[in-house]
């Protein structure tokens, strides 16, 4: 048994509401980290998934937003579908949870080296963004002067930087950098604090929606390396299950998805919500990556 379900009420009655008295109503279990559910609704502030028109104000941010998205299009193509979130907090559970069927797709994207794992048992959809649109920046602590002076990959030869290698995108793209060390840090709040407190020069993060790009976390300021971003390795998309609602999924959502890519509406939702940020376009990448 999956803990902490959540079933989004106001959701599934948004998505299928003249068909909610049915029993037989079919249910797409909706896989989601908590910190996403519980920002849907704030995001949403009372607005109807159904007519969103863009994907701006204070909750917006890339997952949020992907979820937000993928609501709105499963609204317009799947009508009948309930939607249950189900709230997995840990990124390698979700893709546990998806490739044993026991959830029926993911709410926001994954990398596709991730879901290559899954092999046959899952279907992804075509690429929500594609190799080396993930644009990152290197943050570090603002009296940091050798990691704020930064401009070239050669630059980062003798500075440390921390990271995950379970998060494969950001492991394998500090791997094609050069750098002489590359620290495995597992959880979030200790990278903060190497840094700020001087054993790491460095850890990737996105840049945040506000105007001094600063990272807070825990009364610890990081600073981004201005002038330079790093893309990250890799592509990401939803996958849906080989479950009856997964197929459904696959079938009707992931080609309205590959259409939305296409027509630029997703490239704008993801400027809206501050993913792409304007303050940053224009800043070189260190690693330019093909796409």
């Amino acid at each position: 048994m999956l803990p902490r379900r959540q079933v989004l009420g106001g959701m599934a009655v948004a998505l299928a509401s003249p068909l909610m008295a049915h029993a037989a109503l079919s249910i797409a279990r909706i896989a989601v980290p908590g910190d996403v559910a519980d920002d849907l609704p704030r995001f949403l502030e009372g607005r109807d998934v159904a007519t969103l028109q863009h994907f701006r104000g204070p909750h917006a941010r890339r997952d949020v937003m992907e979820l937000a998205f993928l609501l709105r299009e499963m609204h317009r193509a799947l009508p009948a579908l309930a939607v249950e979130l189900v709230r997995i907090d840990s990124y390698e559970r979700l893709l546990i949870e998806l490739s044993a069927g026991r959830v029926d797709a993911l709410g926001t994207s994954a990398w596709q080296l991730d879901l290559a794992q899954a092999g046959t048992t899952i279907t992804r959809s075509s690429a929500l963004l594609a190799n080396g649109e993930f644009v990152v920046g290197m943050y570090t602590a603002p009296g940091n002067q050798a990691a704020l002076a930064v401009r070239k990959r050669a630059q980062l030869k003798d500075l440390t930087v921390v990271s995950n290698s379970a998060w494969t995108a950001d492991w394998n793209t500090l791997g094609k950098l050069g750098l002489k060390q590359v620290m495995d840090v597992k959880t979030w709040n200790q990278m903060v604090l190497m840094v700020a407190n001087r054993r790491a020069d460095l850890l990737l993060a996105p840049f945040p929606a506000k105007p001094s790009l600063e990272l807070v976390h825990e009364g610890n300021t990081l600073v981004p390396v201005k002038g330079v971003s790093v893309a990250l390795i890799g592509s990401r998309h939803l996958a849906a299950a080989h479950t009856p609602a997964g197929r459904q999924i696959a079938d009707k959502i992931f080609p309205a998805l590959a259409a939305r890519v296409q027509d630029g509406s997703l490239r704008r939702a993801y400027t809206e919500c501050g993913f792409r940020n304007p303050q940053t376009a224009k800043w070189p990448l260190i690693n330019p990556v093909r796409a």
